[in-house]
């Protein structure tokens, strides 16, 4: 009887773990992250080669938040919508004469290209910078 007991036992708890794990929530989507290190002489001119990294992802669709990255600072920032699909996500920082900017991009086949481009003229110092930008999902 004890035997019996206890396999009735094992079998209740194996369907209350499987109960609790179908009934847990799918957590949300990560942040993705596209971004370089570079170094720059802090002297910039119009005959420098930008500086890009750029990669293919996937992306549900929904609303994200996105937002520039150059090292600690978090600027400039949209909330778009986008379609599922695979898109091309572009970061640059160009060198101009006397500044920098920063430029991002996502570009998917069949859809306009969507852009975020910091307004600011970067004074950047010679040094090495981190840039690029970051996709938060709303779900």
């Amino acid at each position: 009887m004890a035997g019996k007991f206890g396999k009735i036992a094992a079998v209740a708890a194996a369907a209350t773990a499987v109960m609790t794990l179908a009934g847990t929530p799918a957590s949300a989507a990560d942040t993705a992250y596209n971004t370089r290190s570079v170094w720059v002489d802090g002297r910039p001119t119009w005959d420098q080669d930008p500086a890009c990294t750029t990669r293919s992802i996937y992306l549900a669709s929904g609303t994200y938040t996105w937002t520039q990255i150059l090292d600690q600072y978090r600027y400039p920032t949209r909330d778009l919508y986008l379609a599922a699909g695979t898109y091309t996500w572009t970061d640059c920082l160009s060198p101009r004469g006397g500044y920098y900017k920063q430029t991002s991009s996502l570009s998917k086949p069949g859809s306009a290209t969507a852009y975020l481009n910091d307004p600011a003229e970067l004074g950047l110092t010679q040094g090495t910078y981190t840039f690029g930008s970051l996709l938060t999902p709303h779900f």
